[in-house]
């Protein structure tokens, strides 16, 4: 888990790989964010799956109104 410190990126810190720049560094920190993201579209995609499943919800494709669109960043 990364924290990002109110004077993350302050003179230069964490903004290189490597220890000396500051720990996070800002290419762990990114890719920390991506997999939150990736995280939550996984759980709101699996809730919308759940809404159009449910009998007691009818007339909506809740996957095709308000699905998320795929991810434009990803971990590579």
């Amino acid at each position: 888990m990364t924290t990002i410190k109110t004077d993350f990126g302050s003179g230069g810190a964490n903004l290189t790989p490597g220890g000396s720049s500051g720990d996070p560094d800002l290419a762990t920190t990114l890719r920390d964010i991506a997999d939150d993201l990736a995280e939550l579209r996984t759980k709101y995609q699996a809730l919308l799956a759940k809404l159009d499943a449910d009998a007691g919800v009818t007339d909506a494709d809740y996957v095709a109104t308000v699905g998320a669109a795929a991810l434009k960043t990803i971990k590579g």
